[in-house]
């Protein structure tokens, strides 16, 4: 099983991207999506875009895996 998740696009250079989740940048590859633009948003799997998402699955996304304010990690 594959895990894919969100991201949204910042930069993008000749088959790469430079892509945010949660805060942390991340390099990925756009081979699979050439057709994706700054301000987009993806899901990302093994390092390469592979779905372009709304903004508002992005968000529905973060609401689910992000971690809750006051939860500690086990």
């Amino acid at each position: 099983m594959c895990l894919s998740i969100p991201v949204k696009i910042l930069e993008i250079k000749k088959n790469k991207a430079i892509v945010d989740f949660i805060g942390k940048k991340e390099e990925v590859d756009v081979q699979l999506m050439p057709n994706v633009k700054i301000g987009d948003y993806a899901l990302i799997s093994n390092g390469f875009i592979i779905k372009k998402i709304s903004a508002q699955e992005a968000e529905e996304i973060f609401n689910v895996i992000k971690p809750k304010e006051g939860k500690e990690e086990k």
